[in-house]
């Protein structure tokens, strides 16, 4: 009877995990207790402060416990939730702890059914701030490898706990991170973003302030101001299309159409397709001819490349998954059944079908396959979920079938398209794809899919068809042969299966495999029963009639079709059979090596090591399905092939077939199999097979023994599942065993033997199903309903919560047996093994070789024995005492290391009374105490044997680490249920698979739990000798031994509580000089470092942190290669893995009452409080000690780098630990410490001296941390030390003026009078687009002291230290020659900010003090201008100065300035090329984030020096522009007010005569133009409310708006029109006249403009300029301003604009090409217009469209040949993407042009030359015009006949023989273009011609012969 408990615990799941198990009734309370267990340690250890191991071992424990799949109470579950999410956000909480509590964090609140909004609230703020601060630190701040792994489970923990945000959560979010946006900046506008993404909650809520159509106009805005980064498209797809899934029960008219359209023009965009003609008439200069996408180009990639660090912050979304889900989810029924978005989708889909064609292969292949996957994936998904009774959509917001039937008619085209594609991953999501439609709409799907892979598998021609539709029918045969899916179905599966025989072929493994797939899917569900033997209940036939083989009929008649063909079953079967003995005759010859553990067989092997496997599996899956009648025959077949041959290549592959015939009936094919075995072993023992003795792994294989080898194999497999039926054979088998153990003295012989063992052993005691068929026992023995009903059931999933598993459970029968049998072979060995032992060599009288051999027998039986009975009993014999948990616990704290509880698993015996029990527990204990014997005896006597220790190993690790399953089988049995599982699994399926899968998950659930059971558990004195010996092992002087017990050690300390304490100070002292031991033993220890588990306790453990960095630092004492090549691995595996230490958590005020909710009896109980103040005393205590022995490590490490006789490696070493260890919140800046950082900075290494300028600079800010904080522990941790001068001003927002206030201030003077109003903000943004309710701004420091007086007293004597060093002279001098050393590596060449930084932080610290001595050396570095290292230097310590000014007393940043500007106007003059990038990056770093004012000194020095148009000197012009660039840039909008002053000279200038400056002009005129826009909104509700008044998209300006703005265009139009007609006036060669270089500045500002990714200062100039820009393509003579045009015009097409500016530009674009006078301009445009239109498909309205087609139609008549070609090429693009319903009346229009009858010519008698009469061009071009619409119609359709078409073609066809070239062309172009595109489905197209068509067609479409 199974317990309450248990059938509630397995309510939260679709499947019944507990109650399937063969010993459920025993589980009473198992669930409950434990999860009590957990959750009360866990409160103790929390309250106690022991986060590690405490803590972290209680929630390890829970993710057990959720792993056993037990249920989690919703109230437990949302306190448990809280709880971790409190500990993860804690400020100071060790970050490798904060990854554990995140990913169990989310497991709890992962499923939103069993947590909802109301049963938790969290804060975000905190977990903000985790992220923030470890993702962007401090620049000073240095950052560790292991931290941005950890932030990935952070960011997972913000995806899912944004759920539970507070109601004011959405208003807090946008207050906190809209201010924070500008799109002068992509990594502000990225990190902005994401966060946005991460943090807002998306669901709308009752109880919300904020809802999702308040904020979603401003989320478009947002995006409208950003173009061309493909990661801004991604992330706001993803985010709109999760506000779209949330949002579609309660909001559904959330988005508008424009919005919508935004979606689906930027999902053109991110599929990054190539548009644009390639039939460009244009000359070689023109880039217009194609190549052109509608994606970002490369300078997309460098706009994502500047987001840096924000990146990190985005999850890896797929763009196509986002897209799908965004139009899915927004697809809602109107009045008249149908929806918008669908309209658009087919829309899209018609755009872009062309480009699903498998000859149209390219880079976008898979993600267009992708997207139509995902977007079956999404419908199928939300269409389940609108079935559910749960559903909260409401009725009329539903999908309908309607939408559904055109949904599925929108995809299936495309979809046929693309699954015979090109490479295996398009065709792989194709067929996801027809899966997911046909779930959907079967009867829609399946007989056109059925069309095409009939004749695909019937072909020999074409295999990758063949392979591609086998791999379609596995994935379409669960939904295909489902009787009450699709009734139609069942009647192609024995056809389908008879072709897809052929397909397993030894000689084409892939196809082999994909043959197999469909059989074994197909078969999965279906009982393989022959029906026509037994007559139908009724007498039915069928009266339909159809030659269609694809119809569907009647219910009845497809049964009685799907009847008639079970009939060929029994034939299928015989050929299916031959083929597989086929395949084991040609297996290839077997690695005999793989049985010494790893396989060493080569590559080209895998694949069909992979076509076995999956052969095995789908005989194993048929024989299973078998109705008895077929099993006899199969049977019968296996039998005569086994008996009649011997395959030494097919050994393992047969034992395996005949175990997985055997599984099915175990009594039937015993009676044949084992007589049979037993026999031929005797008869061949007899002979003498295997009496040749080689037992190591390298002994080659003797060909005689191959027959016994083969009998035994299929001896030990078949044993392996006969269960009871093994004690019928019980004498033969013991006797046979007897035999073999005696006389088998090859390696292979007694391995087999041993497995003999093992499987009749495991076959009796072990637990497992006893069938895997698709049917319940129950309905299967049914022989009536089998005979007669069974054919309608096909294709029946499992009921996941009723499976009737028939358990195999030992009988007591089966149990003593066991004891038997072991007594017959375990017995004897163990006694022979203590005789070898305690007899010495003499007295055995036998060769080393002999006794090596023997031994090895004998541990084979004894390995073997141990292995079969795992499962006997649940210990090892050995009485657990209360000291043992003492010593395992070490000096840890107790409460902790609780063994993990023992669960039910059914051991053989659980009864302490019965004497069995002891017996078996004896066994095992006898089995432990003489493997430890053992290995004693192997160290001492024989080490030499290295055989036998390997066997040895083997047995202490199956002894200690694998009780009741192997490691690898629970894998493999694990990853093929995921394996076959993701074959079937489709959305919300709710574990509706196959039934024997099903069995197979309540398998491995059982596995799961043996496998619970190895883990933590008490060790024993015994168990410490085994782990002890395997340690001596790895240590060994054996490489192989070595090796091989080092992994079994890694396994094993896993399973035991503590053992690392055992293990570490042993391979610690193996390390050091002192150890007596070889190098082996330190190589030994090396490569056990390397595994990750046995490093990271010495990366988190004090136990062992310390001894580990003393001897790695110190382990220089052997010079071996190989011994250092692996201690700098180890050394760099430990920085890898590294996480900072934190001393000090600070402890939220409201953690008590979390504790008490999630365990309320415990936190009441009397002995609560006693209890956790001895674990709190333990804890401090330890704490105490970690302190004090981080403090004496790094003591030890200052020490260490005093040593001279250090090798520089591992000083290096060594400082670079000291570097890691800094990273902590109670590192002391001691005088020692500063010391070595001095030293290290002036080190003649430059690897050193970058160690110690990083780490001056971190001690600088750690001084300043600690002064600012007056060494408070909690803001220290907090990272908010604050300084003096900052404070916080509140907006206010009615102040619509802010904006410009703040302008007018950056250009006020810094003086002593107004110092003290003046407040400085020195962050860019702020302010930018809109205010903050509060920022930070600077008071300035107006007293006469610098800031840093009263230094913090623990810091003081690195203070000092430092003082006394940046005011020597010999530290500059030494510091400035090394600075301007030659650098070694290119990359390193260039101003470096680290240096920079440092010289920041000395100034910052000491003001101007170091610079007494140091100004000297500054000013030599200076004035050197031809040394570029040495103005590198300069650039770098100047920076550094300036910015380290920032809060120095007023008076004395004057008196600097005064200083400084003489000496930069000296350097700026004397800039060379070489030095430029250097004084650039110098100008860069003072300025950014820095208020204007602070750098008011720079700025006028650079914008002193104005452009000089008489100059010749370009370099010097070029220069002083650029050094102005980059101040605008940084600077940003606040830059604003110099505007006028600079932007007239550049616009003046624009017709300079020297390239290298009008490209910088370009340049700095756009960047002016960006940073002229300011929305600047008061604040986020003002944003809100006029961003919802439209609805966000193109919220950006697109015309000039200022007066001034549009006198700017008046004058440069002006300009260039003047400077036109002087040259039109005037000779001009080689492209020198002001108009040339006018035009080419021009260029320059707009290809700047257009190739980066800000639109404010872009769009308002497109429109007056493009006119202009045609203008310049009339200069033939010019060609760089050709081929700038070209490429400006390709980038003006390809940008997306905003709704608003698409009318105005079509109009332009249709001016220019009705306009024109030149053919060259029209035909330059058409391009462009193909571009443009396709890129604002969604964008247009419909008369637009009207009005191109219209002026494309009209050039087909343009006097030019090449314009209207290339006109006809773009119609035919717009009716194919858009325009269909213009055909009807396209086709009238050219058919009537193509009937006008060309006057014939006469031949002029005289000269005989023709004369063409009049009218005769007119007629031609009319005519022709007519045939090039027609031909475009045709070429639109490349891959289908349209019912228009043959008729056109026909029309086409009179037309050949008309007297105009050019028409005769263009028709025997289109028909040869018809047969290349239409050949592959010539045979389908052909039947829409009638036969007079066809007649005259023929000659058309014959290819001319060679012959004719």
């Amino acid at each position: 009877m199974i317990p309450i408990s248990v059938i509630e615990d397995d309510d939260q799941h679709a499947m019944h995990y507990s109650q399937s198990l063969p010993y459920a009734e025993l589980l009473d309370g198992e669930a409950e207790h434990w999860l009590n267990s957990i959750c009360t340690h866990l409160v103790i250890c929390v309250k106690a402060k022991d986060y590690a191991p405490g803590a972290a071992t209680w929630v390890r424990r829970l993710s057990n416990y959720m792993d056993m799949k037990h249920a989690v109470p919703r109230e437990t579950r949302a306190n448990l939730a809280k709880l971790l999410y409190e500990l993860a956000v804690m400020p100071g909480m060790d970050l490798a702890l904060v990854e554990l509590w995140a990913t169990n964090c989310i497991r709890l609140i992962r499923h939103k059914k069993r947590l909802g909004p109301e049963d938790l609230e969290l804060d975000w703020k905190p977990l903000y701030k985790l992220i923030d601060k470890t993702l962007f630190p401090k620049s000073r701040q240095p950052t560790l490898i292991s931290e941005s792994k950890i932030v990935i489970s952070v960011h997972r923990l913000a995806e899912y706990v944004q759920r539970f945000f507070s109601p004011n959560s959405v208003n807090e979010i946008l207050q906190e991170f809209l201010p924070k946006f500008t799109i002068h900046s992509v990594a502000d506008a990225i990190r902005v973003g994401s966060y946005l993404s991460l943090f807002l909650p998306i669901d709308e809520r009752q109880h919300f302030t904020t809802t999702p159509d308040e904020y979603v106009p401003t989320l478009f805005s947002l995006w409208s101001m950003f173009t061309g980064s493909a990661t801004v498209d991604s992330m706001f797809t993803a985010l709109m299309s999760r506000i779209a899934e949330a949002n579609i029960a309660k909001n559904v008219g959330l988005f508008t159409e424009r919005q919508v359209k935004t979606v689906f023009t930027a999902g053109l965009r991110m599929m990054n397709l190539p548009v644009g003609s390639r039939s460009d008439g244009a000359g070689s200069g023109a880039g217009a001819s194609g190549g052109t996408t509608t994606g970002y180009g490369s300078h997309g990639v460098r706009i994502d490349m500047k987001a840096g660090s924000a990146l990190m912050l985005l999850k890896k979304s797929d763009k196509c998954k986002a897209l799908a889900r965004f139009i899915i989810y927004t697809i809602t029924p109107d009045s008249n059944g149908n929806s918008y978005s669908l309209a658009q989708l087919s829309d899209l889909i018609q755009a872009i079908e062309l480009y699903y064609h498998p000859s149209n292969h390219g880079s976008w292949s898979y993600l267009l396959t992708t997207f139509a996957r995902h977007l079956a994936t999404e419908f199928l998904k939300r269409w389940r979920e609108e079935q559910e009774e749960d559903c909260n959509t409401p009725k009329e917001y539903r999908l309908t079938a309607k939408l559904r039937k055109e949904f599925v008619l929108i995809l299936r085209p495309v979809t046929y398209l693309s699954m015979f594609g090109k490479d295996q991953y398009t065709v792989g999501a194709s067929q996801s794809t027809l899966k997911h439609l046909a779930w959907l709409e079967p009867s829609l799907i399946f007989p056109g899919l059925l069309e095409r892979i009939y004749p695909s598998l019937e072909t020999l021609t074409e295999t990758h068809r063949t392979s591609s539709a086998l791999s379609i029918l596995a994935d379409i045969s669960l939904p295909l042969f489902s009787r009450d899916h699709y009734p139609a179905g069942g009647k192609h599966l024995l056809p389908l299966l008879h072709l897809a025989i052929p397909g397993i072929d030894m000689n084409d493994p892939i196809k082999t495999i994909s043959s197999l797939m469909f059989i074994s899917t197909s078969l999965m569900s279906i009982p393989i029963v022959d029906m026509t033997q037994q007559p139908a209940q009724d007498d039915y036939y069928p009266t339909e009639m159809t030659e269609d083989p694809f119809a569907e009929l009647s219910k009845e008649s497809e049964d009685y079709l799907v009847r008639a063909t079970t009939g060929e079953f029994e034939e299928w079967l015989a050929k299916f059979m031959r083929r597989v003995f086929t395949i084991f005759d040609n297996l290839p010859q077997e690695n005999h090596k793989k049985q010494g553990g790893s396989s060493s067989s080569s590559s080209n092997n895998t694949m069909e090591s992979g076509l076995t496997q999956m052969l095995l599996h789908t005989c194993d899956l048929i024989f299973g399905q078998l109705s008895d009648e077929l099993y006899d025959l199969v049977l019968r077949l296996v039998v005569e092939f086994v008996s009649d041959r011997v395959l030494p290549n097919a050994v393992r592959a047969v034992g395996l077939l005949c175990d997985a015939i055997t599984s099915v009936h175990p009594k039937k094919a015993a009676q044949v199999f084992i007589p049979l075995c037993i026999s031929q072993i005797e008869s061949e023992l007899e002979h003498g097979a295997c009496s040749t003795r080689s037992h190591s792994a390298a002994s080659n294989l003797i060909q005689s023994d191959s027959t016994f080898h083969w009998y035994q194999n299929i001896l030990f497999s078949v044993v392996s599942t006969l269960g009871p039926e093994v004690l019928v054979y019980k004498s033969e088998l013991i006797a046979v065993t007897h035999t073999m153990v005696n006389h088998c003295y090859s390696r292979r012989g007694m391995m087999w033997t041993g497995k003999l063992i093992r499987n009749i052993l495991k076959t009796v005691l072990d637990i497992y199903p006893k069938d895997f068929k698709s049917l319940n026992a129950s309905q299967w023995k049914d022989k009536e309903f089998m005979n007669t009903q069974s054919h309608k059931i096909w294709g029946q999933p499992g009921d996941p919560a009723n499976l009737e598993i028939q358990w195999h459970v030992p009988s007591e029968d089966e149990k003593n047996f066991a004891l038997e049998f072991l007594d017959e072979f375990l017995t004897p060995s163990v006694a022979r093994l203590e005789e070898i032992m305690e007899s010495g060599p003499d007295h055995l009288m036998m060769e080393s070789y002999e006794l090596s051999n023997e031994l090895c027998r004998r541990l084979a039986v004894i390995r073997n024995c141990l292995m079969g009975s795992s499962t006997m009993v649940a210990d090892d014999g050995v009485e657990e005492l209360p000291e043992d948990r003492e010593r395992c616990a070490g000096d840890e704290d107790t409460s902790a290391l609780e063994p993990t509880p023992k669960l039910q698993v059914g051991y053989t015996f659980t009864d302490s009374t019965d004497p069995r029990m002891a017996k078996a527990r004896g066994v095992r204990k006898t089995i432990g105490e003489l493997v430890h014997k053992l290995s004693i005896y192997f160290k001492t006597k024989r080490e030499d044997d290295v055989e036998s220790v390997k066997i040895l190993i083997k047995i202490i690790r199956a002894y200690l680490s694998e009780r009741g399953v192997e490691r690898a089988q629970f894998d493999r049995s694990k990853s093929g249920y995921s394996y076959a599982k993701n074959i079937g699994k489709t959305p919300l399926c709710k574990k509706r698979y196959p039934r024997n899968l099903l069995v197979r998950r309540a398998y491995n659930h059982h596995l799961l739990r043996l496998r619970q059971n190895v883990q933590g558990r008490i060790r024993t004195p015994l168990h410490d000798a085994l782990i002890t010996d395997l340690l001596d092992m790895s240590l060994g002087f054996y490489a192989e031994i070595r090796k091989q017990s080092q992994s079994a050690l890694t396994a094993t300390a896993r399973c035991f509580l503590g053992s690392k304490s055992i293990i570490l100070p042993t391979l610690l002292k193996a390390l050091s000089p002192t150890d007596d031991g070889t190098s082996d033993r330190m190589k030994g220890a090396l490569y056990l470092f390397t595994h990750k588990s046995i490093l990271l306790p010495c990366i988190r453990d004090w136990r062992f942190i310390p001894t580990f960095v003393e001897t790695i630092c110190a382990a220089q004492h052997q010079d071996k290669l190989s011994i250092q090549e692996l201690i700098r691995k180890v050394f760099r595996d430990y920085i890898h893995y590294f996480n900072a230490y934190s001393f000090h958590v600070i402890i939220p005020k409201e953690i008590d009452t979390l504790l008490a909710a999630v365990a309320p009896e415990t936190t009441q109980k009397a002995d609560f409080t006693p209890k956790v103040q001895t674990i709190e005393t333990k804890v401090q205590s330890r704490l105490d000690r970690q302190i004090k022995s981080y403090h004496e490590l790094i003591e030890f490490l200052l020490d260490f780098m005093e040593n001279s006789r250090v090798h520089w490696r591992f000083a290096f070493m060594a400082a670079n630990f000291i570097q890691i260890f800094m990273r902590s919140n109670i590192l002391k800046p001691s005088k020692k410490l500063a010391a070595f950082v001095t030293k290290a900075t002036l080190s003649e290494i430059p690897a050193m001296r970058r160690i110690g300028m990083s780490t001056t600079s971190q001690l600088l800010l750690y001084i300043k941390q600690r002064t600012f904080a007056n060494n408070d522990a909690d803001i220290l941790t907090r990272g908010e030390a604050r300084n003096p001068l900052r404070m916080d001003v509140s907006v206010d927002s009615n102040n619509d003026q802010l904006g410009r206030e703040l302008l007018e201030q950056s250009t006020q003077k810094l003086t002593p009078e107004n110092a003290t109003t003046s407040l400085l903000v020195d962050d860019p943004i702020t302010g930018w687009y809109v205010w903050p309710e509060q920022y930070a701004a600077y008071k300035i420091n107006t007293s006469d002291s610098f800031i840093f007086k009263d230094i913090d007293k623990e810091s003081l004597g690195a203070f000092e230290e430092f003082k006394e060093k940046f005011n020597s002279p010999d530290y500059w001098t030494k510091l400035c020659t090394y600075l301007s050393e030659e650098v070694s590596q290119k990359q390193e060449d260039q101003f470096s900010s680290t240096f920079a930084r440092l010289f920041n932080s000395i100034f910052q610290t000491y003001g101007d003090e170091p610079l007494a001595t140091a100004k000297e050396h500054i000013e030599r570095l200076a004035f050197a201008s031809d040394q570029k290292n040495h103005q590198r230097a300069a650039a770098e310590i100047l920076g550094g100065l300036i910015r380290g000014t920032k809060h120095w007393p007023i008076t004395k940043i004057a008196a600097i300035w005064d200083w400084l500007i003489p000496v930069l106007r000296k350097v700026f003059v004397s800039i060379t090329p070489d030095s430029l990038t250097y004084w650039e990056s110098f100008v860069r770093f003072c300025s950014a984030r820095r208020d204007p004012r602070r750098i008011q000194p720079l700025i006028d020095l650079v914008l002193e020096a104005e452009l000089d148009p008489t100059s010749d000197a370009a370099f010097n012009e070029s220069r002083k522009l650029l050094l102005s660039h980059t101040l605008v840039v940084k600077l940003q909008w606040r830059f604003n007010p110099w505007i006028e002053k600079i932007l007239p000279s550049y616009l003046g200038n624009i017709q300079h005569p020297y390239k290298q400056v009008r490209e910088v002009i370009g340049g700095n005129i756009d960047e002016l133009l960006q940073i002229e826009w300011v929305p600047s909104v008061t604040s986020v509700q003002n944003l809100l409310k006029a961003n919802a008044s439209t609805d966000g998209v193109g919220n950006v300006p697109t015309k000039p708006t200022t007066p001034v703005q549009k006198e700017r265009i008046e004058y440069i139009s002006k300009q260039l029109e003047v400077w036109f007609k002087e040259q039109s006036n005037t000779v001009v060669t080689g492209g020198i006249s002001d108009y040339s270089h006018g035009s080419k500045t021009v260029l320059c500002w707009l290809h700047e403009s257009l190739t980066r990714w800000r639109l404010p200062g872009t769009l308002p100039y497109i429109i007056p300029f493009l006119p202009a820009l045609f203008t310049m393509l009339e200069i033939n003579d010019d060609q760089d301003l050709q081929v700038m045009v070209t490429r400006v015009l390709n980038l003006i097409a390809q940008l997306s604009y905003p709704p608003d500016m698409v009318p105005t530009l079509v109009e332009q674009f249709l001016t220019i090409l009705t306009t024109s006078s030149s053919w060259h301009i029209r035909i330059r445009a058409l391009p462009l217009l193909q571009i443009f239109f396709f890129k604002h498909l969604f964008i247009m309205t419909g008369s637009q469209l009207l009005q191109i087609m219209q002026v494309v139609g009209r050039m087909l008549l343009d006097s030019q040949i090449e314009v209207r070609q290339l006109a006809s090429v773009t119609l035919g693009g717009l009716v194919r993407c858009s325009q269909r319903d213009a055909i009807q009346s396209l086709l009238k229009e050219f058919s009537e042009k193509v009937k006008i009858k060309i006057p014939r010519r006469k031949r002029d008698r005289t000269t005989g030359k023709n004369i063409e009469p009049e009218g005769f061009a007119e007629a031609v071009l009319q005519k022709h015009s007519g045939v090039l619409g027609l031909s475009c119609l045709i070429n639109a359709f490349p891959y289908e006949v349209p019912e228009w078409m043959p008729l056109v073609l026909c029309d086409l066809a009179d037309c050949i023989s008309e007297p105009a070239a050019e028409i005769q062309a263009t028709i025997r172009k289109t028909f040869s273009d018809f047969r290349r595109t239409h050949s592959d489905t010539w045979h389908e197209d052909m039947t829409k011609f009638s036969e007079d068509q066809l007649s005259v067609l023929s000659d058309m479409l014959i290819s001319p012969s060679y012959y004719a």
